[in-house]
């Protein structure tokens, strides 16, 4: 859909920088990141028009940017949300050199003007709550873990100090308690949200408890996504390849997604390749081949999430036989 005016935004903690643009000109202003007013500075700065000629585009900013692009969506406007890197790639490819605020809003306002962009989908509540949970969680096991240093560290002294050594102790505690909170909360969160999303994916071996819940707390239920592919590109599992020539080149990972949620999968990848009959065969193909065991165990934790799409697409629990059997009636038909 070609929009009248797009409105570009450099989005930072306390400020906004925008750029309404039509085409030919620019017009810049800019006002506080303030959810209770910035609606009213915005309307009173664009073009009096109907909403759904009119494109906001943003960059992902952590979560500055979240609650801009969601009273934005629910006022009807359309809203973008854009990486980083590829705005970056936008500015390299037109030979931008100054880098100011101004710049990066009309640079932005440029972009969703010539290029097609996917339009901004809040998150569904629950979902949005599951994953402030995991983050809460993966920060805590962090803690556990420093906390545990610190504590063996400490044995190596000739002379332990005992209020550190308790002060230690009643943290592990802390942390101990909180992550068991946080771990129910999870699993009460998404067994409202999503329980037969839940079981599905936990119907496939090597995915557990807490990475069903990540995929489903950061992705939702895949809805916006139409094949396996999409997803591992869209987490960084997918590989790429540069390639020129004589020179052959060589694949890598992209990791311009969810790194927790790629994190999760690799430790999920290392369950599935002993457990689940696809993902080991996968696995074993690719040592036999000479493959690092790193390499094969991306390409199997690319398996899972493709298997963890299928399911949630389908509706169907994982079936282990399910090729053989298709392939097998193929035969039979032809």
């Amino acid at each position: 859909m070609k929009y009248q005016h797009v409105v570009g935004m450099d989005i930072a903690k306390d400020s906004v920088q925008a750029s309404c643009f039509d085409g030919t000109t620019f017009f810049d202003f800019s006002f506080p990141n303030q959810e209770k007013s910035f609606l009213k500075k915005i309307q009173k700065s664009i073009p009096k028009s109907d909403p759904s000629h009119i494109l906001f585009v943003m960059e992902a900013t952590g979560t500055y940017h979240l609650k801009l692009a969601t009273a934005l969506d629910k006022e009807g406007y359309s809203v973008a949300v854009v990486n980083p890197f590829i705005i970056k790639k936008y500015a390299e490819m037109l030979l931008k050199r100054a880098k100011t605020d101004r710049n990066d809003a009309r640079l932005i306002a440029q972009f969703g003007f010539y290029q097609e962009v996917t339009l901004f989908a809040p998150k569904e509540n629950l979902a949005e709550e599951i994953t402030q949970v995991l983050k809460g969680l993966d920060q805590l096991k962090k803690e556990r873990t420093n906390l545990k240093n610190y504590q063996e560290a400490l044995t190596h002294h000739n002379e332990i100090n005992s209020v550190v050594r308790d002060i230690y102790q009643k943290q592990l505690k802390e942390v101990e308690k909180a992550i068991k909170t946080l771990e129910a909360e999870a699993k009460r969160l998404v067994c409202q949200y999503a329980p037969k999303e839940y079981q599905l994916l936990l119907s496939i071996k090597g995915i557990g408890k807490c990475s069903a819940t990540a995929l489903l707390g950061f992705l939702q239920k895949m809805d916006r996504f139409s094949r396996g592919k999409e997803v591992a590109s869209f987490l960084g599992l997918a590989p790429q390849i540069s390639q020129s020539g004589k020179d052959k080149g060589k694949a890598w990972l992209s990791k311009k997604g969810n790194g927790y949620l790629r994190r999760l999968l690799y430790l999920a990848a290392l369950s599935a390749s002993r457990s689940n009959a696809q993902c080991r065969e996968l696995y074993q193909r690719l040592l036999a081949k000479g493959k690092p065991k790193k390499v094969a165990l991306i390409a199997v934790a690319n398996k899972l999430l493709r298997q963890a799409f299928a399911v949630l697409k389908s509706g169907c629990p994982y079936d282990p036989h399910y090729l053989k059997l298709k392939s097998n009636l193929e035969v039979v038909l032809t």
